[in-house]
């Protein structure tokens, strides 16, 4: 018997145990130029646009609770000669426009979703690429056709027949919709094997605005890559995994002016307004009591939290208002001090960290985006 046959004779027989839908594992993956953000404060207040600013700047970034952030551009440390991306100027300028952007989005896209599948498959050997039935990526920072998702297909490989979906320009909470999908897929073909790799370049939309909304973008987003399997498979002992239980979608009413993405002239814009924190803090009680209610779990049964960090503010606020301790958000506050906000991916930087951790039982996921949207899943860490 060939290894695919026995691969998915084995798989048969785990899934007539099971009627649940799984993530049996999860892996990640960042660009390799890193920077401080210390370095990343310097280096905004000495470009001239923000002369007027450095106080605060200086406030902005040293309250971040962030202290490193990576990307695919390293020119920001290399002498001028060298820059790849940016213009050998003093200042910068000037900047690239949008179709430089997303050029560069489309090469390094490529490699890094391929980096983090070949990661993944690497760390669950009981799992190949030839045995991948639906492929799913998300990724809100960057466009082409075709997309990274076709060239993974081809570089892994996957086989030829894979069902393929993209899930685009949704924002931070967009590996929810993936997820949700990828747990429908199993359910309705118990046969499926699903990879999502979710993959943001925040850092290309950096720009030099005096915008303050711009200025805390500028703050607060990086690159980052998430890689996961989901089957209606049993899961092994020994693979910390994540039984998906149940999910929730909700749209703050008139918020839609204080969260917003669009394709600028010189980059993507984003709109971030300040009220954000307080407006997920003022709807994020109904939401838990809306998917604990449809799961019939208590509040007192979650054991762990999966917030995602957009940003200081907002995993402070949801913490005051749903009485959490320190420890119960120290996987989002890691992540966010040692990555920052990767947009759509650091959801599953955050679940990660958890289970590097040891941290098992019923998880409470979320993430924020625009809309403003809030989207939650219910999660049994087995």
């Amino acid at each position: 018997m060939s290894n695919w046959n026995m691969r998915n004779g084995t798989r048969a027989a785990n899934r007539a145990s099971s009627p649940h839908v799984y993530v049996h594992a999860i892996e990640t993956a960042v660009p390799q130029h890193c920077y401080s953000q210390e370095y990343a404060l310097d280096f905004m207040q000495r470009l001239p646009v923000y002369a007027g600013r450095k106080g605060f700047l200086a406030k902005l970034y040293r309250a971040s609770a962030i202290e490193r952030r990576y990307t695919v551009i390293g020119d920001y440390d290399a002498p001028p000669e060298e820059r790849t991306f940016y213009p050998a100027s003093d200042d910068f300028t000037p900047e690239p426009d949008v179709v430089a952007r997303n050029a560069l989005f489309v090469s390094e896209s490529r490699k890094l979703a391929l980096e983090v599948a070949q990661k993944l498959f690497a760390a669950t050997p009981q799992f190949g690429p030839e045995s991948i039935t639906h492929l799913i990526t998300v990724s809100c920072t960057g466009f082409s056709a075709p997309g990274f998702d076709f060239f993974l297909a081809r570089d892994l490989p996957l086989a030829p027949s894979v069902h393929r979906l993209h899930v685009g320009f949704m924002g931070c909470y967009a590996a929810f919709p993936a997820l949700k999908t990828a747990r429908d897929i199993c359910v309705a073909d118990p046969g499926a094997l699903v990879l999502i790799v979710d993959l943001e370049l925040c850092s290309l939309h950096l720009q030099q605005k005096l915008d303050p909304e711009i200025m805390v973008a500028n703050a607060l987003f990086a690159d980052g890559a998430a890689a996961a399997l989901v089957s209606s498979d049993t899961p092994q002992p020994d693979l910390p995994s994540y039984r998906l239980d149940a999910f929730e979608s909700y749209i703050v009413p008139d918020s839609e002016d204080d969260m917003a993405w669009t394709v600028g002239r010189t980059a993507f814009d984003m709109r971030l307004s300040a009220y954000v924190p307080k407006l997920i803090q003022r709807e994020i009680r109904s939401v838990i009591e809306t998917i604990l209610a449809r799961a019939g779990v208590s509040r007192e049964d979650i054991e762990q939290w999966a917030i995602h960090p957009g940003g200081r503010a907002i995993v402070e606020k949801i913490g005051e208002e749903l009485g959490l301790a320190p420890d119960d958000v120290v996987a989002s506050y890691s992540v966010l001090k040692d990555y920052g906000n990767m947009s759509s991916a650091t959801i599953f930087f955050v679940l990660k960290e958890l289970q590097r951790l040891g941290r098992r039982g019923p998880t409470f996921a979320a993430a924020f985006g625009p809309g403003l949207t809030v989207e939650s899943a219910l999660l049994e860490s087995v």
